[in-house]
């Protein structure tokens, strides 16, 4: 998965998937989150939204 031009359209939609499901996580896990584990998701989330705005 090079970039967004190169992605299948399941590809996209799993990434999109992942990406929506990390951004629930976050929103659940609000204060009772660790700040290192808060900040694991958001890294990945930014990696997947990265990759999916490439044009």
């Amino acid at each position: 998965m090079a970039d967004a031009t190169s992605l299948s359209e399941a590809e996209r939609a799993k990434l999109e998937q992942r990406r929506d499901r990390l951004m629930k996580l976050m929103k659940e896990g609000g204060d009772d989150m660790d700040a290192d584990d808060r900040a694991d998701l958001s890294q990945e989330w930014t990696r997947i939204d990265n990759l999916l705005n490439r044009r």
